[in-house]
């Protein structure tokens, strides 16, 4: 119903001020394809037909196997996940039923899914994160609560959510860090799988 009623309240706005310059025009186009943008790519659900949201052109990465699997990218989104700004989205689609999401998110957010998902599974990612996890434990405990190390520099995490599977990735080195929040179905890699013999 928000959304509805801030789209009336935009267009009532451009139908009231038909006599300002085309630029204007424009701004409140892209106001409106911005709104419009981050809303379904923040709603989209894993498991849900094609059709339900229609990914357009503009943000198809490309379609294989027969275009049975397709990507889509958004880039800048202007969503978040757990108050962490999202750089970048990737859809994955098989035979047109959305199997996985990738958010590229611009801050860490371990903390805030462990409390909404609870018990996890933590996997290393390297060596010398193996050993510090190792030797300084992967939750560190204090009075304010429990929180994953933060020194841990390249680690997975995985909770198991009905019929997905929710991944957390953080890497991190001296020229980059980069924060993966994934979710995908259960079934996404046997599905991917199968495509992949089937064609070839």
């Amino acid at each position: 119903m928000v959304r509805i009623a801030f789209i009336l309240l935009v267009l009532g706005l451009g139908c009231g001020e038909r006599y300002n310059s085309d630029s204007s025009s424009n701004v409140e186009s892209n106001n409106l394809q911005t709104l419009k943008t981050a809303d379904v790519w923040n709603k989209v659900e894993i498991n849900s037909e094609k059709a339900d949201i229609t990914p357009t052109d503009e943000n198809l990465f490309g379609k294989f196997y027969d275009d049975r699997i397709e990507f889509h990218i958004i880039e800048k989104p202007d969503i978040q996940i757990y108050n962490a700004g999202v750089n970048k989205v990737t859809l994955y689609y098989i035979d047109s039923v959305l199997c996985k999401k990738k958010y590229e998110l611009d801050r860490p957010i371990p903390d805030e899914l462990a409390k909404t998902y609870g018990k996890l599974s933590y996997k290393s990612l390297n060596q010398a994160t193996d050993s510090l996890a190792r030797n300084m434990g992967i939750v560190l405990r204090s009075e304010s609560g429990n929180r994953l190390n933060p020194y841990l520099k390249k680690y997975q995490l995985k909770w198991k959510v009905d019929e997905k599977v929710i991944y957390f990735r953080h890497l991190e080195d001296s020229l980059s860090t980069t924060n993966l929040y994934i979710e995908e179905l259960k079934e996404y890699r046997r599905l991917f799988n199968s495509v992949q013999k089937e064609i070839i």
